[in-house]
């Protein structure tokens, strides 16, 4: 690669064909050959497999991005990554008065590394025909244009390119390097060309037709993909590693690794062992962060931003109460570490099951915090509603006096469906029964302060996290009006027609062995840093991420 119009290659062989062990052989020599310095390796692996999981355990130092079992949000964020590069290379080029990589070397005095994005099914950024479908094809249509000038390569590998969405023909076109390994002889013509069906005639694994001349039957060049033993290719990566080690290239400078069965760790958050290893010690500012978990794409860590501010409010909602919980200790635990014990408070309802296996945490999360976290079940719900509300009204009747000294003061409630003292009151509400003046006046209504809390709490530093489980018992619990008190909200997998009503976004959550979610939040206040890839619809934000 790199000469001429072999700049770009396109491999396709049907399962069982040795693809897998070609694009092994062909990272594995890549990474033998040159250093570091001269190429960047960005490996995304659509499979549902870990074949690139030993490049992130043996930390291999060429790589700058190791993704396994990706997520098409993934890997489009990577394609964004390079397609900046990309622009960010024509801007250097353009300053140095270099037409080509070899040239910029030369003038800039600098070692300028090769960049080969490879990518095992790349059919799966056109599974479905929508935005990141067509986002994925203009991207790879512009590396591939326009990359060879500017040291970037892209390998697409796939077992077939026939398909009702795939790579625009006018992309494949320019991919003058072409691998077929066994194939059906329609994914032959289309790897090759149309007068090309040789590959069908390949009859045993690792057979392969090499062609540099796009396909065109005089560039046929039979050969057998080389057979490298996992424990042989083992015994490389490890020099490989000793050897970037004796040669300052280890550890990489930056190497991100996506696991997409893998879900997110907090141990990995270096802002929060940052925070747990140097503890604050003054109060924070007004806008503070709980760490939610990683989005599914190249940025920074998920955060749930609170501050002083109408509708700060976060809604869970969801069949995963072991999700719901990790969501809920994960924020505790960032919010605790970024205040000083005197300017916080949680205050925690539990009604989960008693003989849940994750029953426990939330009380023993009380107790490592017991200046910060108070925990209540059923029986305390009208007492420790009743203490928040009388909060409320205490510091709305001061509001000139400002929060000095008060504590910011968290509200979650896990399992609201179970709160059966928090459901709406559907009678005539004009027609009380009638009382003496001698009589005392009824016990204060909790369903009805817990939605003044929703309403006044968060502009005066008074926060509320929900869990329930589905949307119908939410409509239960909350009155429509009430539900608006939520600008952020995460949502589990759920019906199209719950979707709609939860984020006003019409397509069902995606979920396998892991919980995918989405979190929306209202455009008024929202501070947008970049840091989230999210697309625009019906006034909302949404954002896919792992959770904690």
């Amino acid at each position: 690669m790199g000469k001429d119009t072999a700049q770009h290659v396109l491999v396709a062989g049907k399962t069982g064909s040795g693809k897998s062990t070609l694009l092994h052989v062909l990272i594995t020599t890549l990474a033998l050959n040159y250093s570091p310095d001269e190429i960047e390796l960005y490996l995304i692996d659509f499979k549902k497999g870990v074949e690139f999981k030993r490049y992130a355990s043996h930390t291999l130092p060429h790589a700058r991005v190791i993704a396994i079992e990706s997520e098409r949000e993934f890997g489009l964020s990577v394609l964004e990554g390079i397609d900046t590069e990309l622009k960010r290379r024509g801007d250097l080029f353009r300053n140095a008065g270099a037409d080509h990589l070899k040239a910029y070397r030369q003038k800039a005095q600098e070692s300028l590394p090769r960049i080969l994005l490879l990518v095992d099914e790349f059919q799966e950024f056109f599974t479905e025909n929508d935005k990141l479908a067509s986002d994925a094809a203009q991207m790879l249509d512009r590396l591939v244009r326009q990359g060879r000038a500017f040291g970037i390569h892209v390998l697409l590998g796939s077992q077939t390119l026939a398909g009702a969405y795939t790579l625009a023909r006018s992309t494949i076109d320019q991919m003058a390097v072409r691998i077929a390994l066994q194939c059906s002889e329609a994914d032959s013509r289309l790897i090759l060309s149309d007068d090309n069906p040789v590959a069908r005639l390949l009859s045993r694994p690792g057979e392969a037709i090499y062609n540099a001349a796009n396909g065109l039957v005089e560039g046929n060049n039979p050969f057998q993909v080389a057979w490298l033993p996992e424990d042989e290719q083992q015994n490389y990566l490890n020099e490989i590693k000793s050897l970037a080690q004796n040669s300052g290239h280890y550890p990489p400078k930056l190497q991100i690794v996506f696991e997409g069965n893998a879900l997110a760790d907090a141990e990995k958050n270096r802002a929060l062992n940052e925070l747990l290893a140097n503890p604050t010690s003054t109060a924070p500012s007004r806008k503070v962060a709980a760490w939610l978990g990683e989005p599914v794409a190249i940025k920074e860590a998920l955060m749930a931003h609170f501050q002083r501010q109408n509708a700060n409010n976060l809604l869970i909602v969801g069949q995963n109460d072991e999700a719901a919980m990790s969501i809920m200790l994960i924020s505790v635990l960032t919010l605790a570490a970024q205040h000083v014990p005197s300017s916080v408070k949680f205050m925690i309802l539990d009604f989960g099951a008693a003989d849940a296996p994750n029953a426990h945490l939330l009380t023993g999360i009380s107790k490592m915090l017991p200046d910060r976290v108070t925990v209540g079940r059923r029986r305390q719900l009208p007492g420790m509603i009743n203490e928040i509300a009388n909060e409320v009204t205490h510091r709305l009747a001061h509001e000139e006096q400002g929060l000095e000294g008060k504590p910011t003061l968290y509200l979650i409630i896990y399992g609201l469906q179970r709160a059966r003292d928090l459901e709406q009151d559907n009678s005539f509400g004009g027609f009380s029964s009638y009382s003496s003046p001698d009589e005392p006046p009824p016990p204060p209504n909790p369903a009805k302060q817990f939605a003044n809390i929703l309403r006044e709490g968060p502009d005066f530093g008074i926060h509320t996290f929900i869990w329930c489980d589905t949307v119908n018992n939410l409509n239960r619990r909350l009155e429509r009006q009430t539900l608006r008190e939520f600008d952020m909200k995460i949502a589990f997998q759920m019906s199209s027609e719950d979707s709609v009503n939860m984020i006003a976004h019409p397509l069902p959550v995606n979920s396998d062995n892991i919980m995918r979610c989405f979190i929306t939040k209202k455009m008024g206040g929202w501070k947008n840093s970049g840091s989230l890839h999210c697309h625009l619809k019906n006034g909302l934000t949404h954002s896919k991420y792992k959770q904690a």
